[in-house]
């Protein structure tokens, strides 16, 4: 049996612009990963079965774990035999990226299960082709993502950094959330900058482009974002929403926001550099990538 965690991420800032022809928004982005992770496990098996704990998502083919060992399994010309245990930490449609970390960490383990010997550029084509997020989770840490959110530069990320999330009581859906951005913005959307906030404010966190969307989707985030904005100025929406990351704040603010919102879920993290979160998610010492 193989193992791996498959740790989430945070938007440390979104920028979102023009639709494309293939339907999907160019977008500018730096995200680092947090150790906020789901679990996978992986072993041979006469057929392909898929147990999810943790949370009430399908564990079917629509599930991105399941497409990943199919998609994998089609490359390499052979029958997808393995039985595959997901254990849900991250929350779903929060703009975590749980759903396309597990998607990464599923085409690593078996590949090393399947013998797949592939190239690291081969399994970034495969892991493109499941979402725009999941090539990012091969590699991990801080970087910076552009085109539809497949091109990956990796950075060089500072100390770790201790934050707080606050997990609002309802997900938020990708697609509703860029259709709301679509009637608000049209189709060319907002002008892309040249380079990103954060890189010379000296926060943490920068814009998010997604954020009047969600507002004008989900009346609810206003009130969650004004107490964020109270709490720790530092702050933003990661991804699509709907969960709030905070950077520069401790126990007394968690136990504020716990008073406040006692239907959401409050969690510390801290983000990973890339040197950790490749020794996460390959954990027993296999190939990694830098």
């Amino acid at each position: 049996m193989l193992s791996a965690q498959a740790p989430a991420k945070v938007n440390r800032e979104l920028r979102v612009g023009p639709r494309r022809p293939d339907g999907f928004h160019e977008i500018l982005s730096r995200v680092v990963s947090i150790d906020l992770a789901d679990s996978i496990e992986v072993e041979a098996a006469q057929e392909l079965t898929l147990e999810v704990a943790g949370a009430a998502i399908p564990a079917d083919e629509t599930n991105l774990v399941h497409r990943a060992a199919v998609l994998l399994a089609e490359r390499l010309g052979v029958p997808p035999r393995a039985r595959i245990r997901l254990r849900k930490n991250v929350p779903a449609g929060g703009g975590l990226g749980g759903g396309s970390s597990d998607a990464a960490a599923t085409l690593l383990l078996l590949s090393r299960l399947w013998k797949a010997g592939l190239a690291e550029s081969e399994l970034s084509e495969l892991a493109a082709r499941l979402g725009s997020d999941v090539p990012y989770f091969l590699t991990g840490g801080e970087a910076q993502l552009s085109g539809r959110g497949e091109v990956v530069v990796p950075r060089m990320g500072g100390p770790s950094r201790e934050l707080l999330l606050l997990v609002p009581p309802f997900p938020l859906s990708t697609a509703e959330v860029y259709a709301s951005y679509d009637r608000e913005y049209g189709p060319s959307g907002l002008p892309l900058p040249k380079g990103l906030e954060i890189e010379t404010s000296g926060r943490f966190f920068g814009p998010n482009d997604l954020a009047l969307p969600v507002l004008l989707k989900n009346s609810e985030m206003s009130d969650y974002l004004r107490s964020a904005e109270q709490i720790a100025p530092d702050h933003a929406m990661s991804g699509s929403g709907s969960v709030i990351a905070m950077e520069g704040v401790g126990a007394e603010a968690a136990q504020e926001l716990s008073r406040r919102y006692p239907e959401a879920t409050i969690l510390p993290c801290r983000t990973l550099g890339r040197e950790e979160y490749q020794r996460v998610i390959h954990p027993s010492g296999g190939a990694s990538w830098t």
